[in-house]
């Protein structure tokens, strides 16, 4: 444990050259610490090299993140709090966390899963600094020996071989390094930008830094998040045709509307697209009677219908932009679907002369189990920490026995409120 606890100490203390993740407004992510800073140019130490950016490409800076690994396979990534020589506390997205040291098998810095795209960002830059660098020199030799050529004075290179002048040491020339030139609707933009940053009051400008650092953490969540889990309320449009004639009622007794349904889902991330799980729905069936004239007059009977249906769903959600704080997705399944159907009857009689009631009602319940699947899309917006969204089913069921004569599909319409962690 003392080997571990010196690896963390010489991680966290003797290399804190990356405290920084920048964020670039191409949405490259680069760790490093900054060494100079000027009006326009971020001078940057990576693992890879020195590099300089240029403010304009700059969209935010973030406070350093390390990913601790576990025996088992477990990891947190967190801002490091406190550490001594059996106890790691780690400042995470769910709040603080205390690691036994003696548990942990490895710590890195959190370059935010872009390590390879950092990469080859860093080494195409310093290549492109250095050939920048080169072709500054060679015009700076250009502009000297043709002052040189125009005043008359020339060097004998053999001169040069035999007696070599000492290098002048100079301070290393700093510059600055655009990647594109801007265009003067960029610039317009930038200027604007600008301005209506600097109108805003402290207390605004605040409130915007909270905001972007909201707007961060969210989709961070999304990025990071395994787990999904969702409740729903909704409403299951249905067009059933019930056989009562086992009670004297019609064969083909139509319960048609809407009632109410609500379920929950569980998810886990396969990609940041495709996400698998499962759910339980319960739905009721609406209520239906219906009367008309039996026997001699004024005999009537009387017919009643409701239910109920419950749902085993396996799910999946397809995100067509997975990262927007507005998404569409792609959602369906198969399901195991038990329905129950209440029927009663009674008649209206003649008890005796001229004295007429309603009899005791019979009744008769129905229970099946049938498979089906669904297919749908949802819309789904987050606020804060709750992603609140819209979805649209289209059911299918195998029906039968009493209900095989019914339409076999049903709509479903849900409001849902979801969670990613």
């Amino acid at each position: 444990m003392k080997k571990i606890f010196i690896f963390l100490f010489s991680l966290l203390f003797i290399t804190p050259a990356f405290c920084e993740a920048i964020k670039l407004k191409n949405g490259l992510i680069v760790n490093g610490s900054i060494i100079d800073r000027s009006e326009y140019i971020l001078k940057v130490q990576t693992s890879y090299g020195v590099i300089s950016l240029n403010q304009r490409e700059v969209e935010k800076i973030m406070p350093d993140l390390h990913r601790v690994f576990l025996k088992g396979g477990g990891e947190y990534v967190g801002t490091v709090v406190d550490l001594d020589d059996f106890n790691l506390t780690l400042n995470t997205d769910s709040g603080l966390v205390n690691i036994d040291v003696a548990q942990i098998t490895s710590m890195e810095i959190y370059d935010y899963e872009e390590a390879t795209k950092q990469k080859k960002y860093i080494e195409n830059k310093i290549e492109q600094e250095a050939q920048e660098k080169a072709q500054e020199e060679d015009k700076k030799q250009k502009a000297t020996a043709t002052t040189m050529g125009t005043s008359g004075l020339s060097f004998d290179e053999d001169l040069e071989k035999v007696f070599p002048s000492k290098p002048e040491e100079t301070e290393e020339t700093k510059y600055i390094y655009k990647t594109h030139e801007d265009t003067p609707e960029q610039i317009k933009a930038s200027e604007e930008e600008r301005a209506a940053a600097e109108a805003l009051t402290p207390v605004e400008q605040e409130q915007k830094k909270k905001e972007e650092a909201l707007s961060f953490d969210q989709n961070k969540k999304r990025k990071d998040g395994k787990n999904y889990f969702a409740l729903n309320l909704g409403v299951l449009n249905t067009k059933l045709k019930v056989d009562v004639s086992d009670l004297g009622g019609p064969q083909d007794f139509e319960i048609s509307g809407t009632g109410v349904s609500f379920g929950l889902a569980y998810m886990r991330k396969l990609t940041n697209r495709f996400w698998w799980g499962a759910g339980l729905g319960f739905g009721m069936l609406p209520k239906k009677s219906t009367r008309y004239d039996y026997g001699a007059a004024p005999g009537q009977r009387d017919v009643q219908i409701s239910g109920q249906e419950y749902d085993l769903n396996a799910l999946f959600n397809f995100y067509f932009n997975p990262q927007n704080p507005v998404r569409v997705y792609l959602t369906g399944g198969a399901s195991v679907t038990s329905l129950g159907i209440d029927k009663s009857v009674s008649d209206y009689y003649e008890k005796s002369t001229d004295v007429w009631e309603w009899s005791s009602p019979i009744t008769s319940d129905t229970t099946q189990t049938v498979f089906g699947g669904n297919i749908g899309l949802g819309l789904e917006w987050t606020v804060q920490d709750i992603n609140i969204g819209l979805e649209t089913r289209l059911k299918y069921t195998t029906l039968k026995k009493e209900l095989s004569n019914s339409p076999k599909t049903s709509v479903l319409i849900n409001l849902k409120a979801s969670w990613f962690f």
